[in-house]
């Protein structure tokens, strides 16, 4: 499998388990020491990976909902042969984001070791 396939492979599982969180592997996904970022109020958030699984986790998924999938890579780029990026957008329930990643090739596997999000808009 190419860099770029792992990679691609990688957003799907993010993709799947943001649809889906309880049925999917978390640890598959984000690294242990991964981190999630976003902006509210003004206000830099940040989430460590234990903290971020049990938010996700602990919510109804959206597909327990009937939420519309909603999903899509909107850029991608190999830096080296173990750092990647991707910007991605996705819906989760009523709230539409575009996540940044950064990616990296650790152990052999590919793992999301930042996610930084922002909220793009709303649906009622």
């Amino acid at each position: 499998m190419t860099q770029t396939q792992a990679v691609l492979a990688l957003i799907d599982d993010y993709f799947n388990l943001a649809y889906e969180p309880k049925s999917r592997d978390f640890n598959k996904v984000f690294h242990p020491n991964s981190l999630v970022q976003w902006v509210q109020e003004g206000q830099l958030n940040t989430l460590s990976s234990p903290d971020y699984a049990a938010l996700i986790n602990g919510r109804p998924s959206p597909q327990s909902t009937g939420a519309l999938r909603d999903e899509a890579i909107l850029s991608m780029e190999n830096i080296s042969d173990v750092l990647s990026t991707a910007t991605v957008r996705v819906r989760i329930g009523k709230k539409l984001f575009n996540d940044h990643f950064v990616m990296h090739k650790v152990e052999g596997g590919w793992l999301i070791a930042t996610k930084a999000s922002f909220e793009v808009r709303m649906f009622d």
